[in-house]
């Protein structure tokens, strides 16, 4: 009778140690599965993807497919302002250059021209380009040019990311002729951009209609193992990627 009652004791013992085991074991966290060694082509396009380690994904791909547009209707004798979703321009009255006699390009933003005097249809196209927001104006437009601030044609972006106040952000302009993205404010002090850190938007002088695009507070190389670089450190131009 001893015996058996010993032995009950220690199955229903081993029983209790058996049940707890189990429950731990059910409940204990999956083992940690090690990261997969990844290509350096697969590699190459995760950083495309994300931007680098951390980078909480604004990486050189193009973030989202979305795109917007819309026509407006300027009058361009009067003081009045484009809004496109959420980037905006302002025109003051006679800022816009008759494209018929004003002419276009890199050598004729400062020539004198002949204010438009007729409304001119204004076609506004935007999205996400390199993880920022870029917006593309067609015609080819120049401004009146002026030193008076309150004459200028301004520009003002809103970001998909929040800004970085230990950044810069300069708006690049995307030149036609190649395709390089250019920080004008690099040799035109007017063009430097201003940040409105709390509204998550950028301002600065525009003197001709483009592309336009926030310039990202560091550039990472995907070629370079993830290197980040300031974007400031370029001189005055970024190389199309």
């Amino acid at each position: 009778m001893r015996v058996s009652m010993l032995v009950r004791s220690c199955t229903a013992l081993t029983a209790v140690v058996l049940l707890a085991a189990c429950a731990d074991t059910a409940t204990a966290p999956p083992p940690t599965r090690a990261r997969p060694r990844l290509s350096e082509q697969q590699f190459e396009q995760w950083l495309l993807d994300n931007g680098g380690v951390s980078r909480d994904g604004r990486g050189k791909k193009n973030k989202t497919d979305s795109l917007w547009s819309q026509d407006f209707v300027i009058d361009p004798t009067q003081a009045q302002s484009l809004k496109a979703g959420d980037h905006q321009v302002y025109f003051p009255a006679n800022s816009i250059c008759d494209p018929a006699t004003s002419g276009y390009g890199e050598d004729t933003w400062d020539a004198p021209c002949s204010p438009l005097q007729e409304p001119i249809t204004i076609h506004a196209t935007w999205s996400s380009k390199l993880g920022h927001a870029f917006i593309d104006f067609q015609p080819a437009l120049r401004f009146v040019p002026t030193s008076d601030p309150s004459q200028f044609v301004t520009l003002t972006m809103k970001d998909y990311y929040d800004l970085d106040q230990s950044y810069h952000y300069p708006i690049f302009w995307q030149r036609p002729s190649d395709g390089v993205w250019v920080d004008e404010s690099v040799s035109d002090p007017s063009l430097f951009a201003n940040s409105d850190y709390s509204g998550n938007r950028v301002t600065r002088r525009v003197k001709h209609f483009s592309g336009y695009l926030v310039g990202a507070g560091e550039v990472c190389d995907a070629w370079g193992g993830g290197d980040c670089a300031p974007i400031m450190s370029f001189a005055g131009y970024l190389v199309g990627f």
